[in-house]
């Protein structure tokens, strides 16, 4: 798949907060489940998301499936900046500790928390408006080839 990001009408539709962007996404399923948008800030690098109708599950809140998703997109940000090369998910956990609603703009934050081998842990937190939605924790592992970079 090509690079691609989000259109200035899917923009408009998440409204992110000042200073996020859409992020470039070159992962067909990363794809479907955004858009994701990021800030780098002096205090480093967020991502975050509005939740959508597509998002949620029947109540409205939204579904573990996308939040799982997003934990993984939210982690492997922190691992670009330690890795030259591809990686892949080795192990993922999450906690969670409260609902991301219908219409929120959720923010999670990432850090690693070691590097050895080629092995990156990794952990995260996302908050809504209301507080903590989940922590998560992560290892990566490269895979060797170098990573292809957005064009």
């Amino acid at each position: 798949m090509e690079n691609r990001t989000a259109s200035a009408e899917m923009v408009a539709e998440a409204n992110p907060p000042a200073g996020f962007l859409p992020i470039v996404s070159s992962s067909p399923f990363g794809w479907e489940n955004g858009p994701i948008f990021e800030r780098k800030d002096q205090s480093g690098w967020a991502r975050g998301f509005r939740v959508l109708e597509k998002h949620t599950n029947n109540g409205g809140i939204c579904h573990g499936g996308m939040l799982m998703t997003f934990a993984d997109i939210l982690l492997s940000r922190a691992v670009l900046e330690v890795l030259p090369s591809s990686f892949v998910t080795v192990r993922l956990v999450t906690d969670f500790v409260g609902p991301g609603v219908l219409g929120q703009w959720l923010e999670g934050t990432a850090e690693v928390s070691s590097v050895t081998d080629g092995i990156v842990s990794v952990k995260g937190k996302l908050v809504s408006p209301l507080g903590t939605v989940f922590t998560t924790s992560a290892i990566f592992k490269a895979v060797g080839r170098q990573r292809k970079t957005a064009s």
